[in-house]
């Protein structure tokens, strides 16, 4: 019976939603009408459905965040996300933002997940919500690991070129600063957001190889970490800073070359490796097309289940070394 109840109270927030899209459409189409018979103002305040949207959304985050930075705990949480900051919204945005995005979007799966069960005729159990949570809130930090491999990929692929560029400013006789801006102008993507933050790192006074240790420790590439530690060095112990970047610029070019050659050289095994770790997937879809009740055991039964665990694990722990014999380290 309660179940009934909130059955009908969903269906009736739903058509009241339904109704407003189906008006705001039509009322839209008779503006587009109109609109040809009409003068347009030179100034346009009109604000779109997703737009307006949009605005509450953040406005909500901007809130949530004055009450989570009240928490200690929450501050020193929202802490590891300061790198996420890009440079052009470092005044706009704060690290508690992304902690407010999480929260809120842990609660819009949970109501996803409770609509879906409400409108099934079933109640969404404990397990079904604590799982959606989880999801939800850790979803962010799933996206932020998959842009810090993207990230990565594209500053080492670019890092080269940064040296370059600041060794050919050294040789004509350009400042620190004024090398590192340069790169900053002359380079796109990630890359020239971590200039900007080192050139306003080093305009606050911090020493250059500080700057390169920060910038390590936001991209977590060995080369950058050869690179801090050719400079810490350098700062150390003296000498000249053109020939440690010619050096520098030297150790990646053949490092880049070498990669290239390795890549060649081991392609036909990577891609055997590949077919290798995809079969099981191909064999399984291929077997369930001829007999869709040959794999049903598996799931129907507490044997089955074990045994199902134990070829995950095994397929696992496959990809696993199979990925580790493949990679090669310089």
């Amino acid at each position: 019976m309660n179940v009934f109840i909130i059955q009908t109270i969903v269906m009736i927030v739903l058509a009241f939603v339904i109704f407003y899209l189906v008006i705001y459409n039509k009322s839209l189409k008779i503006e587009r009408r109109i609109s040809k018979y009409s003068i347009e103002s030179t100034k346009n305040n009109s604000v779109s459905l997703f737009d307006l949207l949009y605005d509450e959304y953040f406005k909500l985050i901007f809130k949530l965040s004055k009450i989570l930075k009240k928490s200690t705990v929450m501050i020193k949480y929202s802490s590891k996300y300061n790198k996420y900051i890009s440079y052009d919204n470092v005044k706009d945005v704060s690290a508690m933002d992304f902690i407010s995005n999480k929260f809120l979007i842990c609660v819009l799966f949970i109501f996803i997940i409770s609509f879906a069960k409400i409108i099934e005729g079933v109640m969404p159990s404990f397990f079904d919500i604590m799982i959606s949570g989880l999801l939800g809130f850790f979803l962010l930090d799933i996206y932020f690991k998959f842009s810090d491999y993207v990230k990565k990929r594209q500053v080492e692929q670019e890092l080269l070129n940064a040296i370059i560029i600041m060794n050919n400013a050294f040789r004509s006789g350009r400042s620190t600063m004024q090398a590192i801006e340069i790169v900053a102008e002359e380079l796109k993507g990630p890359i020239k957001q971590e200039f900007k933050k080192m050139h306003l790192e080093i305009s606050y006074g911090l020493s250059l190889d500080v700057v390169f240790d920060r910038f390590s420790k936001r991209v977590e590439s060995e080369e950058v970490s050869y690179i801090t530690s050719s400079l810490s060095i350098l700062n150390k112990t003296g000498g000249n800073i053109i020939k440690v970047f010619s050096s520098i610029e030297k150790m990646l070019f053949n490092k880049r070359k070498l990669k290239q050659e390795m890549k060649s050289l081991t392609s036909s095994a990577s891609m055997i490796s590949k077919i290798l770790l995809f079969m099981p997937f191909i064999f399984v879809i291929f077997i369930t097309l001829l007999n869709p009740d040959y794999f049903m055991p598996l799931i129907n039964t507490t044997m089955g289940n074990v045994i199902l665990c134990l070829i995950i694990l095994i397929y696992v722990i496959y990809a696993y070394v199979v990925n580790r014999i493949m990679k090669v380290r310089f």
